[in-house]
């Protein structure tokens, strides 16, 4: 790491089949779900690129972000 930055974080994701409906499951145990085709950024925040996550066709993405950059 460059200027004795240290990185603190969490990430946690899976996916599932949309039509099972598991959103509110996962949703309760703390984790964000988004909409089919939606993605997260995590690129930006770890190394200044825009880096995508998300599910793939007929999948829904969810995951669970803890961290910060000290």
């Amino acid at each position: 790491m460059t200027s004795g930055q240290q990185l603190d974080y969490m990430l946690l994701f899976g996916e599932f089949e949309t039509p099972r409906k598991l959103g509110p499951y996962y949703t309760r145990q703390g984790f964000t779900v988004l909409r089919p085709g939606q993605a997260i950024d995590v690129g930006t925040l770890l190394a200044g690129v825009p880096i995508q996550l998300g599910a793939g066709p007929g999948e829904t993405f969810f995951y669970r972000w803890r961290g910060r950059i000290r």
